[in-house]
């Protein structure tokens, strides 16, 4: 399995990791933000200033800056989601292997646009993304997670990014709508075992905010918690405030003490913080903490630090993980999802899930009961 950053050169490693790093703050302090909206500004100056800006490894210093410099000239969200958000446009003989196992009995309906040309794809991209979400439909369509499309395909209308999708069997289908049912399924396994339940979730690392855009049109009377850093805090606050108008949705970068955040929780149903301030919460506060596709792009003594807040404020962990992962512009920072040091699991929590996902095919998830 390749790894998302592979093994390169001391020279070459040491000169990504010291020489041709791009500061943050520095790009930031003279970036023109002319082009920017206001409140972007004022949410990446709070986390220019915070705790947790320390904590983001240098590879995503870099992605950052590339996203401001885009969002600032082309304003265009959609090719910073469709990029570097979990949607896919490409396949191995792994995933095609498993899903024709999955569905090789089925009778396909094949009236859908295959060749749909989607915004910001190539047509080779366009047919391979497509051919993945129609794969993708076939294996969940009859599973009892998928009766839940409706409720989500309510809340997409609302939804300002421009998702590539299909048209399938009367319902616009996105890769999101799909990845995130199958997360739910399990997701849900592991919230059906808490035993105290607070009706409280928290979310790292939120990207576009596509799995709580989901947990929330599925599940009544939530309340959701998102740490996370600009510009994506920035664009997941605004898109859940236009997909559940009727939600007080709140952010709470300025709080630093218990006794705010949790007042502050107390009185909304969203919250958006940044990561340091997940330790202010008050012990199991919450049923469980996703963290999708984030963990892997942290540096260990970071990821660490990630898992000593969550073992105190959740009752439980899901998270999904590439199987091999190594950090561009970080110093060898290399990890394996079967490695249990690598992302600091603690011997006390009870393994609930260790499965290799379905899609895509180099990820893997877990599920821990923190004790």
């Amino acid at each position: 399995m390749s790894l998302q950053a592979k093994k390169q050169s001391f020279w070459t490693t040491f000169k990504k990791a010291y020489l041709k790093s791009r500061d943050l703050k520095s790009f930031w302090r003279k970036f023109d933000k002319s082009n920017l909206s206001k409140d972007l500004v004022e949410i990446f100056n709070a986390y220019i200033a915070s705790d947790s800006y320390i904590w983001l490894a240098k590879h995503w210093h870099n992605n950052i800056i590339n996203h401001l410099e885009v969002i600032s000239i082309k304003k265009d969200y959609d090719l910073i989601f469709d990029t570097e958000y979990f949607t896919v446009n490409n396949f191995n003989d792994e995933f095609i292997e498993s899903a024709w196992k999955q569905i090789k009995e089925k009778n396909i309906k094949l009236d859908v646009n295959l060749f749909k040309k989607q915004s910001n794809y190539s047509i080779t991209q366009s047919i391979n993304h497509n051919i993945i979400l129609l794969l993708l439909y076939e294996i969940i369509k009859d599973r009892k997670v998928f009766n839940n499309i409706k409720k989500i395909n309510k809340v997409n209308k609302n939804n300002f990014i421009n998702k590539p999708s299909l048209l399938i069997e009367a319902n616009e289908i996105t890769q999101d709508d799909l990845n995130s049912l199958l997360e739910f399924e399990k997701i849900e396994k592991l919230l059906n075992k808490t035993k105290n339940k607070k009706n409280k979730i928290l979310e790292i690392g939120a990207g576009s905010g596509r799995t709580a855009q989901s947990l929330l049109s599925i599940i009544d009377n939530v309340k959701y918690v998102i740490a996370d850093v600009p510009p994506a805090i920035y664009f997941s606050l605004n898109n859940l405030k236009k997909c559940f108008p009727n939600k007080k949705i709140l952010t709470a970068f300025d709080i630093q003490n218990e006794n705010d955040i949790n007042l502050a929780l107390d009185n909304c149903d969203v919250l958006f913080i940044f990561p340091h301030q997940i330790k202010l919460f008050d012990k199991k506060t919450f049923d469980i903490t996703l963290a999708i596709d984030c963990l892997h792009e942290m540096e260990k003594k970071v990821i660490k630090v990630y898992m000593g807040m969550i073992d105190k404020v959740s009752q439980f962990l899901y998270f999904k993980v590439w199987e091999n992962s190594g950090l561009n512009y970080s110093f060898f920072e290399h990890h394996k999802a079967s490695s249990k040091s690598d992302y600091s699991i603690k011997d006390t929590w009870v393994e609930h899930l260790n499965e290799k996902c379905l899609y895509p095919s180099n990820y893997a998830e877990f599920g821990y009961e923190l004790k």
